[in-house]
């Protein structure tokens, strides 16, 4: 018996020395405060991360700052606990709640996340922005355990969601964009106080995923945008010029979610203006959610309050980033990263389907024949009444006996890349395009095509109903950028070789502009209109035309995940 306690105590001992130590650590920060911050490791090397979490970036945008504006945080004297995430920006997660549980505090989350391995170092910084349609999404979502193997400076912004960052009444009491001021004053508070966490301000690598790839991107073409806060940018799986991003009506669209919040329906716009900003939270998300039920099956371009605006007191966007683009309008100095997963539409399908699905059926072989593309392109806000893009789709997309069908089954593949290309492929090449333009051997275009053991595919909701797979979908790639969430971060062998290829290709970007990693081969800038581009895979390849991934699931179909474990 006294052998077995032996053996036990001695694995205790073990287990308890095998635990990475959790240290605390104080930072100054000059002109703002004394905040005190926690360690973690790396996640190969186990090298020490300092990681301080929330930090608070800006006054909490309530009562009179609700949709404005961020105003900078004021200097604070007494130690500010950094050791865990900043509240996430309210989204619908907070119809979970009661209204009378609701107070002002749920809207504080202008906070920002810093990680690095040396505070006395000068290392370049890669600020990242996160997806999540404009409506949900948080810092903590993105760990930093396998970026900061390279040594590199990393800063998480968080910024107003849904109708809290986005509403506009093109007022000055609601002047829309305020999510994009969030950020800017983000990027403000890296340049002035990154060099306290060893981050070099003159070299920031701004970044985002899919809907923080859009905001990114649109940064890029805004005239009011201090050129100094950032020097290259990596897009990924989004675009600027997207029709998801834009909110064609934003002002009505804004007095639609009033009225669906509670505001009286005869409001004035004053009226409705100081309703909104005093209405309790739950119920402005409610209206906002009411709102997009009822316009969504109307397709994107009849929702909005979550999408930026053009014009308006902000004045960030005098046009269209796509005519300032043909204008020669634009940053035309940075250098960019970007690309997109292979089979993209997926995500997007599932929205498409549920529509088709419960508004017209989709075992409607007549209607399939005849109306489906023209449905599916008002679902995702393309707006294409001459039928010229229909018509070159549907001859790259389906065989003329697939058309004839009219089984759903039987195009559903082409669909995949029917949404992929307008939702996300399209606006990713024509970023790229706009930048190489200018800056030809400085825009690295990608195509992500590994198929892994993991999936985001239905973003952990049950997608076991649906008819399709999620192939290699639209947000894969983040899993091998950032270790989120925990139960998909346990990585095989071969996932984890993709991974550090990942943080190879993206490091190396940040600190050199160059990306580059000893299992890749070189690869080429983006010199053409479509290429060369790198498939990042097992086994990398150079593809020469970005064209034919406008069409790879229809030739290929959807790879399933269970045939490739």
């Amino acid at each position: 018996m006294v052998w077995r306690f032996l053996v036990c105590l001695l694995y205790l001992v073990t287990v308890v020395l095998a635990k990475p130590t959790v240290e605390t650590l104080t930072v100054r920060v000059p002109g703002m405060g004394p905040i005190i911050g926690t360690t973690s490791q790396t996640a190969w090397s186990h090298s020490i991360i300092y990681q301080f979490m929330g930090i608070k970036y800006a006054e909490s945008p309530v009562g009179e700052l609700r949709f404005k504006a961020p105003v900078p945080k004021a200097a604070w004297t007494e130690l500010v606990d950094t050791t865990q995430p900043g509240r996430p920006c309210p989204d619908f997660a907070i119809l979970a709640h009661s209204p009378d549980s609701i107070g002002p505090e749920f809207e504080d989350c202008l906070s920002l996340s810093v990680y690095t391995k040396n505070l006395s170092a000068n290392s370049p910084v890669l600020a990242f922005v996160h997806g999540g349609a404009f409506v949900t999404g948080a810092g903590y979502q993105h760990p930093p355990q396998y970026l900061l193997e390279q040594d590199i400076v990393l800063v998480v912004i968080q910024y107003r969601l849904g109708p809290l960052g986005f509403l506009s009444m093109k007022t000055d009491n609601i002047p829309g964009n305020a999510a994009l001021l969030d950020v800017i004053l983000g990027l403000q508070w890296v340049q002035t106080h990154v060099r306290s966490f060893g981050g070099d301000p003159t070299k920031v690598t701004l970044a985002g995923h899919s809907a923080g790839a859009a905001l990114v991107n649109a940064l890029a073409y805004s005239p009011s945008v201090e050129e100094h806060l950032f020097q290259q940018t990596i897009i990924q799986s989004g675009g600027a010029m997207a029709t998801w991003v834009w909110d064609d009506n934003p002002v009505r669209n804004a007095r639609e979610i009033a009225i669906k919040s509670g505001c009286p329906y005869n409001s004035t716009d004053t009226e409705f203006e100081d309703c909104l900003q005093e209405i309790n939270l739950f119920f402005l998300i409610a209206g906002f959610g009411n709102h997009m039920n009822a316009g969504s099956p109307g397709g994107l371009n009849t929702v909005g309050g979550h999408r930026i605006t053009i014009g308006g007191p902000t004045n960030l966007y005098p046009a269209n980033p796509y005519d300032i683009m043909n204008a020669g309008g634009g940053r035309r100095d940075l250098r960019m990263l970007v690309g997109a997963a292979k089979n993209e539409g997926t995500f997007s399908l599932i929205g498409t389907y549920d529509i088709l699905n419960s508004t017209i059926g989709l075992n409607d072989h007549h209607f399939n024949t005849f109306r489906l593309i023209d449905i599916a392109n008002r679902i995702i806000g393309v707006d294409e009444p001459t039928s010229t893009l229909t018509g070159f789709l549907s001859k790259a997309l389906w065989t003329q006996e697939q058309l004839n069908s009219g089984k759903f089954e039987e195009l559903m593949d082409g669909l995949v890349d029917h949404n992929g290309v307008t939702v996300i492929k399209g606006p990713v090449l024509r970023a790229a395009q706009g930048n190489a333009f200018f800056k030809p051997n400085g825009t690295f275009l990608y195509s992500f095509d590994y198929l892994g053991e993991h999936t985001r595919f239905g973003y952990g909701a049950d997608v076991s109903g649906y008819p399709f797979e999620g192939g290699v979908t639209h947000s894969d790639p983040e899993m091998y950028i950032f270790p989120y969430p925990p139960e998909i971060a346990q990585l095989n062998e071969e996932d984890m070789r993709i991974a550090r290829i990942m943080v190879d290709l993206w490091g190396s970007f940040v600190r050199d502009g160059v990306p580059t990693s000893a299992e890749v081969t070189t690869w080429p800038p983006m010199t053409n209109l479509s290429g060369p581009y790198l498939h990042i895979n097992q086994n990398s390849t150079i593809g020469e035309d970005y064209y034919d991934e406008y069409s790879v699931t229809a030739r290929e179909g959807i790879p399933s995940r269970n045939n490739s474990v």
